[in-house]
């Protein structure tokens, strides 16, 4: 099945087709990768990405990545997908959620997504980053690791947190197994949750065995594709992150050293593109998939309960407060996060989350 096949079995291919979304499926008729262009220079690098392949998910976006990439490029590299999420060394080029880097440095958490109201929406952290100095202190940032990273992709606004059973107060969260990734696993910990460390590839068999009682996974679209709200049919919409969560395209610094200017102007156009297909079709589809979702899997879809809301926030702003605190680097990043936030806010430009 691919991605248009899912839409239209969850209920929105017509408004993925109104919208011109673009899939994986429409860039390639199966998985396997173009053949090499004819031309003479042709280099093949590798494009890692930490989940398997299906249909919907994550990797379909990380499929279409490496289509953009390739014709972008114009044939001078071939783009090869791999399944993998081990360091950046491995490969040439890595697409996974930035949280996985907030372990590495927690100054991350602000170009992953912050938990609680202090995060941004999509477009206007997309500003942040071309407009208020965040690239440059996310190149700064991330070069100690090794990479170059691109914006290049988005969970969009309210990520669901699913569970086996209705979360209402605080006492349903208490001792409650459960996957999220970055500083929302702190503020769930503060909560009283027991946040469960998982590779990406693991969170679905976790959730099949039993071993988790809750997940937050990503887009209505992403949690379907693994069928989250079959197993756990009660969601809490923006629970812990209300502005979403970003993909960065993590490209090895000796690699992006090495490219032309031509080249890396391609890739990062390629990543630009890639982020905003995935804004455009989550717009597109939600309140479709919403519906399918309900009358799918039986799912009831809330918010947390002021009570419950109030609490997250609280432990939200001592967490994020945190790690701003944790060095020099992080005030930075900090300073320069609130100086846009504010400059947004006075303009009245900030975007406001859904509250559908």
């Amino acid at each position: 099945m691919d991605r248009r096949d899912f839409l239209k079995s969850t209920g929105g291919a017509a408004v993925a087709a109104a919208a011109g979304v673009v899939s994986a499926s429409t860039l390639a008729a199966d998985d396997a990768l173009a053949a090499p262009a004819l031309s003479t220079g042709v280099r093949t690098v590798t494009l890692a990405a930490p989940w398997e392949k299906i249909p919907a998910g994550y990797a379909d976006d990380a499929l279409r990545l490496a289509r953009r990439i390739e014709a972008a490029c114009e044939g001078v590299l071939r783009v090869d997908l791999v399944t993998a999420d081990g360091p950046i060394a491995d490969t040439d080029m890595t697409l996974a959620l930035v949280h996985r880097h907030v372990t590495d440095h927690p100054a991350f958490a602000f170009f992953a997504g912050l938990p609680g109201e202090t995060g941004l929406s999509a477009t206007d952290f997309d500003g942040w980053l071309i407009a208020g100095g965040g690239q440059s202190l996310w190149d700064e940032l991330a070069a100690e690791l090794g990479i170059k990273p691109l914006l290049a992709g988005h969970t969009g606004a309210d990520p669901v947190l699913w569970s086996r059973r209705r979360i209402s107060s605080l006492d349903d969260l208490s001792n409650l197994p459960l996957f999220t990734r970055g500083l929302s696993a702190d503020v769930a910990r503060g909560l009283g949750a027991l946040p469960v460390a998982l590779e990406e590839a693991a969170v679905a068999p976790a959730i099949a065995a039993g071993g988790i009682d809750a997940a937050e996974w990503g887009s209505l679209v992403h949690a379907s594709a693994i069928a989250l709200p079959a197993a756990m049919p009660f969601g809490l919409k923006g629970a812990f992150v209300r502005g979403g969560a970003a993909l960065a395209l993590d490209v090895k610094l000796s690699m992006w050293e090495r490219l032309t200017s031509i080249e890396r102007s391609a890739i990062a156009a390629a990543a630009s593109m890639e982020f905003r297909a995935t804004l455009a079709e989550e717009r597109a589809v939600l309140p479709m998939i919403e519906a399918a979702v309900r009358a799918r899997f039986g799912a009831r879809i809330a918010r947390p309960s002021p009570d419950l809301a109030a609490a997250m926030e609280r432990i939200a702003a001592v967490v994020v407060a945190h790690a701003a605190g944790h060095d020099v680097r992080a005030n930075r990043i900090n300073a320069s996060y609130l100086m846009y936030r504010r400059a947004i806010s006075a303009m009245g430009h900030e975007e406001a989350f859904s509250l559908v």
